[in-house]
């Protein structure tokens, strides 16, 4: 059987040196379809008043919306470049010609 090949995780400044990824993810994030998604699932990972009866249930409850929560969020950070790399991108464009 062929071994899997695993992938080492992509360093975040090659995320970032590639704008038009972050525009693309943006745009996806805010887009209704994703919006509407990321509630749906959200809303049927919330703890609920059944979920209270049973500590462990509970807890595990709250760990699955958490990390929806933290899921999405960190996504949304991938769509804001760092402040350094922000300033330089089109660091001369404000300066026009006569």
């Amino acid at each position: 059987m062929p071994q899997k090949k695993i992938n080492v995780p992509i360093p975040l400044g090659r995320w970032f040196n590639d704008i038009k990824a972050v525009e693309d993810l943006r745009l996806l994030l805010e887009s209704e379809a994703f919006q509407t998604a990321v509630a749906i699932l959200k809303d049927a990972a919330a703890p609920s008043y059944s979920t209270l009866a049973d500590g462990e249930l509970n807890n595990l409850r709250h760990a699955w919306y958490a990390g929806y929560g933290d899921f999405v969020k960190d996504l949304q950070k991938l769509t804001k470049l760092p402040t350094t790399q922000q300033q330089s991108l089109e660091e001369w464009t404000h300066i026009q010609n006569p």
